[in-house]
């Protein structure tokens, strides 16, 4: 005769099961679960029992298993780092560097870097400023995300919140704005942007670490005082470069990823660097530097960051490297959590 054990419990078997595997319960713990979740010992002895004859429940502990071995071997990368720089990681700064340097030392060993000396011969670096902007493309009509503020999830909605509108009215925007988050000119709008703010891009110049510099290879990033780009990592290698204020970075390194909140596609809740620093010793390690007038940053692949804009930004993005830098084409896209 078959028993069947009905409990009183907010959580099903099947909830029960998945939650230990994520949280990589062992086995010789798995009936105290069920206890815990409201089951009676005995029915919790005959669950887990049950459990282990379950080829899904074996298939979901082997990959429990993996992924717990994975994360033990890249938090040995971590303590490394901390005990060698501790909690607050310095980002290395470089002026005018060799480009084979940078290859060797940074872009192939996926280390950030800052960088100074790069675009000092570009036209823009003593061109736009919001006067200029505004008489040159003020007719112009361009793309930018706007009511920011009307969603928690900004970035990740940044296609419901796309906004067209004149260059005039964008820079007229911005001198009446002390701090916002609520309108930003960003890299997701360069399929709209590129084509509009094309006589730009005679003010731009090469870049020793880039291949030939077209059109249609920089995303202009532009905004007030107080945008933020949540925390996230992008697909490519990135390089982040400012003409006009400074902005403050906060990186988190790739191997940390287990400790990053990863709630969907390359996205995390964490909401802030404070947020994490006030985890302490639980939260992963922060990178940070601020990059100004003329300088840049190298994002290596992976990595996660936050960015604030600390003045009135005006910038550009690059991902056009001198090496491979084809590491979306194998992303498992449907990944979400």
């Amino acid at each position: 005769m078959t028993v069947k054990y009905r409990s009183k419990t907010k959580l099903g078997k099947r909830e029960v099961l998945a939650r230990a595997l994520i949280e990589g319960c062992p086995l010789d713990q798995l009936a105290a679960r069920f206890v815990a979740a409201g089951y009676n010992e005995k029915a919790a002895a005959y669950e887990a029992g049950r459990a282990m004859q379950d080829p899904l429940f074996a298939a979901g502990k082997k990959l429990s298993n993996q992924v717990r071995k994975r994360d033990w071997i890249l938090d040995i990368y971590r303590k490394l780092q901390e005990s060698h720089n501790g909690k607050q990681a310095n980002i290395p700064v470089v002026d005018k560097i060799d480009p084979d340097r940078f290859f060797s030392d940074y872009y192939h060993r996926s280390q950030p870097v800052k960088l100074t000396g790069l675009i000092d011969h570009w036209p823009a670096m003593g061109k736009w400023s919001l006067d200029f902007l505004a008489g040159k493309m003020g007719n112009t009509m361009i793309e930018l995300q706007g009511q920011r503020l009307s969603r928690q999830d900004y970035e990740i909605a940044s296609n419901e919140l796309k906004r067209n509108v004149t260059f005039a009215d964008f820079v007229a925007a911005l001198r009446r704005t002390d701090t916002s988050n609520d309108f930003y000119m960003t890299a997701n709008n360069d399929t709209v942007n590129k084509k509009a703010l094309a006589p730009l891009w005679d003010d731009v110049g090469d870049i020793s670490l880039l291949k030939p510099t077209k059109a249609l290879d920089g995303f202009f990033w532009m905004g007030p005082k107080g945008t933020i780009t949540p925390f996230h990592h992008d697909l490519t290698n990135n390089l982040l470069l400012q003409i006009t204020g400074r902005k403050r970075v906060t990186m988190v390194a790739p191997y940390e990823s287990a400790h990053m909140r990863n709630h969907k596609h390359c996205f995390s809740t964490w909401q802030s660097p404070e947020q994490i620093t006030a985890q302490g010793d639980q939260g992963p390690n922060l990178w940070q530097c601020e990059i100004g007038p003329g300088e840049a940053l190298f994002l290596p692949v992976g990595w996660w960051h936050y960015v604030e804009a600390l003045e009135m930004t005006i910038g550009m993005s690059f991902i056009n490297f001198r090496a491979d830098n084809d590491f979306y084409t194998d992303y498992p896209s449907e990944v979400d959590f």
